[in-house]
C-alpha cells in the first residue's frame, strides 16, 4: 500500500512546488491515506541552543487549529525544539517516535507536551526529521489521535523513509521558485515605478511578461489592448506597424539597437513604442517599452531643492519655466516683481552653471524625479 500510494501521490507532490496552495490538500491525502489526525511539515533553523520554525505547511485539520496548535506545541515548552546535551545529532534522515533521540532528564516534559497535544486530540507524532543544510532542518509530523483510534507503526515509518528524498527535494524547488517570485515581485514594483510600462515578448510577438505600468497603458488605450496573450491594435494600420516593429527588435543583432513607433492618432492619446532585442539565453525576445500621456511625473520643488542645492523659491521658478511658463507669466501668478523673478534666475544659472534657459529646462526635465513616478501615483 505505501508504495503505490506514494507512486499516486508524487505528482501532486511535486506540483506543490509552483502551486503552494496546494499542499494543504496533499497532506490531507497523507492523512486520510495513513488514518491518522494530523500531518504537519515544518521547517527549522538552528538559533542557539533552540529550533526556531522558520515556516509550517499544516493540513486542513491542522489549519482549522492552527492558533491553538501554536499556542500549546509550538512554543518554548516543547522539548523537541531543545538543541542541548539531552538530544542526540540529527542524522541526515531519521524516523522519530516518541522521545527517541532524547535522553531520561526530558521525559517530565514529554508528559507535559502529552497532556498538551491530548486538549488538540491529538497523540505523540511519528516524526520524519531531515538535515536541509548545515543549520536547518525538515520535518513531518504523523499525530494520530489520542482516544485510542489511531496507533502509528511500522508502515507509517516505512512511508515516511521513502518519502523523505522527495521531501526535502520538493520543498527545495518550492523555496526556490518562491524566492523567484518575490524577486520577479520586487523587480515588477521597481519597474512600475518608470514612468514607461515594460512588456516582454516573444519573437513571435507573445506576451511573456508585463509589468503594472503596462497594464495601466493598456487598460487606459482605446488603440491597444491585450487578447490572448498578444498585443491587439484596434486599427489595422497600427497592427502592421506594431508587427513591423516587433520583428524588426526580435531580428535585432545588438541589444543597443532601439525602434520606435506609436499607435494611435497623435491627437488621441496615442501609446509610443520603444522595442528592443534581447538575447536571453532561451532564444530572442524584445522588451517593448510603453507610455503615455498618463504616465508621467510631477516635479517636486522639494526634490528639485535636494538634488541641485536651490532654495525652494528658485526651484519653484525652474519647475514653472520647464512646464512652459513665461518669467512674466510665473511673477504675475506668483504677485511679485519681474526683476525679482530675473534675480532667482540669474541664481538659478550661477548655482547650475547655466547660461541659458533652454538649458535650464532640459537639466531639470531630464532628473531622475522625472524618470520615475512617485509613490502616490
Amino acid at each position: 500500500m505505501t508504495t503505490s500510494f506514494i507512486e499516486r501521490l508524487l505528482p501532486d507532490f511535486y506540483r506543490c512546488a509552483e502551486q503552494p496552495g496546494n499542499w494543504q490538500l496533499v497532506l490531507d491525502q497523507v492523512r486520510d491515506e495513513l488514518q491518522v489526525g494530523s500531518v504537519v511539515v515544518q521547517k527549522f533553523r538552528v538559533d542557539g541552543n533552540r529550533l526556531q520554525q522558520q515556516w509550517v505547511l499544516r493540513d486542513s485539520h491542522s489549519m482549522e487549529h492552527a492558533e491553538s496548535h501554536d499556542c500549546l506545541v509550538n512554543n518554548e515548552e516543547n522539548p523537541r525544539l531543545q538543541l542541548d546535551e539531552s538530544r542526540l545529532p540529527l542524522q541526515d534522515v531519521a524516523v522519530i517516535q516518541g522521545d527517541q533521540g532524547f535522553g531520561r532528564m526530558r521525559q517530565a516534559e514529554f508528559r507535559a507536551l502529552d497532556e498538551r497535544l491530548a486538549l488538540l486530540g491529538l497523540a505523540r507524532p511519528i516524526i520524519l526529521g531531515i538535515r536541509y543544510s548545515n543549520d536547518s532542518s525538515l520535518s513531518m509530523l504523523l499525530h494520530p489521535r489520542c482516544d485510542g483510534s489511531q496507533t502509528v507503526d511500522n508502515r507509517h515509518g516505512q512511508f515516511l523513509q521513502q518519502l523523505a528524498p522527495h521531501l526535502k527535494q520538493s520543498v527545495s524547488l518550492y523555496e526556490k521558485l518562491s524566492q523567484l517570485q518575490q524577486t520577479n515581485d520586487t523587480l515588477s514594483q521597481c519597474l512600475d515605478r518608470c514612468n514607461a510600462g515594460v512588456a516582454v515578448l516573444g519573437a513571435s510577438g507573445e506576451v511573456r511578461w508585463l509589468n503594472g505600468s503596462a497594464r495601466e497603458v493598456l487598460q487606459r488605450s482605446r488603440h491597444l489592448s491585450l487578447a490572448n496573450g498578444r498585443l491587439r491594435c484596434a486599427d489595422p494600420d497600427d497592427a502592421n506597424r506594431l508587427a513591423e516593429l516587433v520583428a524588426a527588435a526580435a531580428s535585432g543583432e545588438s541589444a543597443g539597437e532601439r525602434f520606435v513607433g506609436a499607435v494611435g492618432p497623435g491627437w488621441d492619446r496615442p501609446v509610443q513604442l520603444l522595442a528592443v532585442p534581447v538575447l536571453a539565453a532561451s532564444g530572442p525576445c524584445v522588451a517593448l517599452y510603453l507610455s503615455d500621456d498618463a504616465l508621467r511625473s510631477e516635479l517636486s520643488p522639494e526634490e528639485v531643492v535636494q538634488l541641485y542645492g536651490l532654495t525652494p523659491a528658485e526651484a519653484r521658478l525652474a519647475i514653472a519655466l520647464c512646464e512652459g511658463a513665461t518669467v512674466n507669466e510665473y511673477a504675475e501668478g506668483r504677485g511679485v516683481a519681474v526683476g525679482t523673478v530675473r534675480i532667482q534666475l540669474k541664481s538659478i544659472f550661477s548655482k547650475l552653471g547655466l547660461n541659458r534657459q533652454p538649458e535650464l529646462v532640459r537639466l531639470i526635465g531630464s532628473s531622475i524625479t522625472t524618470r520615475t513616478r512617485s509613490f502616490s501615483s
